[in-house]
């Protein structure tokens, strides 16, 4: 039921609020939940409503993507050497 709520209040956010709140709300939601990939469907509208057409290099889907998985990839290895998250894995 967390979960649920949780993912509400995400997608609400980024309809609502400015796009670096949403992005720390799901760092959040990355942290807290396991198997957190609600995470892919907000940041691809995140990029589909803020992404800047006329820049070819940085606004490209194929490097957000990339970052995007780089970012989820490098939070997965820091829980791991958090105490927090020691018993859960």
């Amino acid at each position: 039921m967390k979960r649920v709520i949780f993912d509400l209040l995400l997608f609400i956010s980024v309809f609502t609020m400015p796009w670096w709140i949403s992005t720390i709300i799901v760092f959040i939601g990355i942290f807290i939940f396991k198997q957190f990939y609600e995470f892919i469907l907000m940041w691809i509208i995140i990029y589909s409503l803020y992404s800047i057409p006329g820049h070819r290099f940085i606004s490209s889907p194929i490097w957000y993507f990339l970052a995007v998985g780089l970012v989820y990839t490098g939070i997965q290895t820091l829980r791991r050497y958090i105490i927090i998250y020691k018993n859960e894995i």
